[in-house]
């Protein structure tokens, strides 16, 4: 199955400027199976994904969430829960909320915000994953974030991070099998049980 895990939407990402509808449309228009909405700080509401999945079947919608936290962004995924849009987290607080919940926590575009160093610790709190490609991960920082993501036992990710249609579909994740929830996508990625797609 191949799925971006890292799209925004204006709903409800002031710095997004293509409508949930655009960006699924363009995300089937260039072979995609399926899709993350993480909008910034924002949960997409349960009944508005039991539509839109309904709406584009058999193309998959989930809903995570984009979190800024010490001058860095997470995305984090399996966790359903309104506290999550609270704008102030802790990243060590934030980690530990989410792996006592079985989510899955991934540094998004490491090194973007300053590139000489992160502005989390890592070292004792280690997201499941660190996006190595996407629209907003530097380039020049990839050696370092597979040399990180070694280290810490974490997985490597490609999303687009799209805050525009047009953004959609270079970079992307292959699973081995398609999920039938969010619970079934968390444990693929858990278990590493995907490829990545970058140009």
């Amino acid at each position: 199955m191949k799925i971006d895990l890292h799209v925004h939407t204006r709903a409800r990402s002031p710095c997004a400027r293509s409508s949930t509808d655009e960006m699924i449309r363009a995300a089937v228009d260039r072979g995609l199976e399926g899709l993350v909405i993480s909008d910034h700080d924002r949960m997409v509401p349960t009944e508005d994904l039991a539509y839109l999945n309904a709406k584009y079947a058999p193309f998959r919608i989930f809903g995570g969430i984009e979190i800024t936290t010490h001058g860095e962004h997470v995305l984090v995924l399996g966790v359903r829960d309104e506290t999550l849009e609270n704008r102030w987290w802790a990243y060590s607080d934030l980690h530990t909320f989410v792996q006592a919940r079985g989510g899955f926590l991934a540094l998004a575009h490491p090194f973007r915000f300053n590139p000489r160093r992160l502005e989390v610790d890592v070292e004792r709190f280690p997201p499941d994953a660190l996006e190595v490609h996407s629209r907003n991960t530097p380039r020049r920082a990839e050696g370092r974030i597979r040399d990180m993501a070694g280290r810490l036992d974490a997985s490597l990710l490609s999303n687009s991070d799209a805050h525009h249609s047009s953004d959609i579909g270079a970079y992307y994740n292959v699973l081995d099998r398609e999920p039938d929830n969010m619970e079934a996508l968390v444990g693929i990625l858990k278990a590493g049980a995907f490829e990545l797609v970058a140009p």
